[in-house]
């Protein structure tokens, strides 16, 4: 899996929203995420997680064997 794949599968979800994709160790299967969507309004941390690991769910463990994952509301991100 390529961080560009990553990257359009999350795009199909928050298709105007900034997201940011990092293979972390360069090995195609533990990835770093920033998702910055305010579709997470009003959704819990865990929530959100689940919504993107859903998205993942079929690459999970045979491709992918990490993913980090950072989800902020744009008012969020702008006071971290």
């Amino acid at each position: 899996m390529t961080t560009k794949d990553i990257k359009e599968i999350l795009h199909n979800k928050f298709n105007n929203d900034f997201i940011e994709v990092v293979d972390i160790n360069n090995t195609g299967d533990h990835f770093s995420l920033l998702v910055i969507s305010n579709d997470f309004i009003d959704m819990t941390l865990l929530h959100r997680h689940r919504l993107i690991y859903d998205l993942f769910k079929k690459q999970l463990t045979k491709e992918i064997h990490a993913l980090q994952i950072k989800a902020y509301t744009e008012e969020e991100f702008a006071n971290e």
